[in-house]
């Protein structure tokens, strides 16, 4: 399981519309909580099938977002996770 925490310069509100465009870019969304600001990503990297949790968090300024991303993939190295991920903070920006 990989774990990242990316900042973003945009609030809560903001950031979870930017999710939710990139992560429909990276793979396909299968749940998805408007009230949470939550979303599970199914995507893959090569063969590899990889599972992305990925909740907006407020940040410390009023208009600053943290999101907190999960990653599992099926590899045992997780380098496939790191890569989707990778993927979609590229997606953000």
């Amino acid at each position: 399981m990989s774990t990242r925490r990316v900042e973003l310069a945009k609030s809560p509100d903001a950031a979870w519309e930017s999710l939710k465009r990139a992560a429909s870019d990276v793979g396909k969304v299968k749940e998805e909580s408007e009230a949470a600001r939550f979303l599970v990503v199914k995507a893959r990297y090569g063969l590899n099938a990889v599972k992305l949790r990925v909740s907006v968090l407020s940040g410390a300024a009023p208009e600053s977002a943290v999101l907190d991303i999960q990653g599992r993939g099926q590899d045992i190295a997780g380098v496939a996770s790191r890569k989707v991920i990778d993927r979609l903070i590229a997606a953000l920006r």
